[in-house]
């Protein structure tokens, strides 16, 4: 599959084994602040699903030895997160040239990578295959925007650790209580555990993921 396009660093893992799916589903996955997608190779192992093809990204600025998506703000009008939304609809686009469309496609991110994909999801307001995200920093919309078909028909799924000394486990709880009313298909989870991807939690992904493939 060809990505060469992507101003973004990006690397592609094709499904391996298709099972009884189509092998047609792909997941785009981001990084958390200061890391690179070096780091979510194993975790593609990890997960271990049959039939879903791979896209990491590596964000569009760096820092200290990896990338970051914007600065550490929650600031809906910073420069650096709205040029990565930015980007963020490019690969999309490049996504749907390459056959995967948003209905096929999941968003996956951890720390800054999942309020990325759960802030581009608004954004595109397009029903995908199905929305990720670990251990999210929340965006404080004012007013929250408004959950709509085709949007209310995205499964979502996110989690979190209770100790978490970096995203306070009670910031993303409390902002989520405006998507819990008006999502249908969402679950939420929370883990005995920090700022992390836990195996208890990658165990969970694996098991909500095969109901959509």
């Amino acid at each position: 599959m060809n990505f060469s396009d992507l101003t973004l660093g990006h690397h592609f893992i094709p499904a391996v084994n298709k099972g009884m799916t189509s092998g047609h589903k792909l997941m785009i996955v981001l990084h958390g602040r200061g890391d690179t997608l070096d780091s979510y190779k194993t975790l593609t192992k990890e997960i271990n699903v049959t039939g879903l093809n791979y896209l990491l990204l590596n964000a569009p600025f760096t820092e200290y030895f990896g990338y970051t998506w914007y600065d550490d703000s929650f600031d809906l009008k910073d420069e650096r997160y709205l040029v990565s939304l930015q980007k963020l609809s490019e690969v999309l686009l490049s996504c749907i040239e390459a056959g995967f469309e948003p209905h096929d496609t999941f968003l996956f991110g951890f720390s800054q990578g999942a309020r990325m994909v759960l802030d581009f999801f608004l954004q595109e307001r397009k029903r995908f295959a199905g929305v990720l995200a670990l251990s999210p920093r929340m965006s404080h919309f004012e007013p929250f925007p408004k959950i709509e078909a085709p949007i209310n028909e995205t499964p979502i799924f996110v989690a979190h650790g209770r100790y978490d000394p970096v995203i306070p486990f009670q910031e993303t709880s409390k902002e989520l209580i405006p998507w819990m009313e008006g999502i249908s298909n969402m679950t939420f989870e929370s883990y005995e555990m920090g700022h992390e991807i836990d195996i208890m939690e990658i165990q969970k992904v694996r098991l909500w993921l095969n109901e959509y493939l």
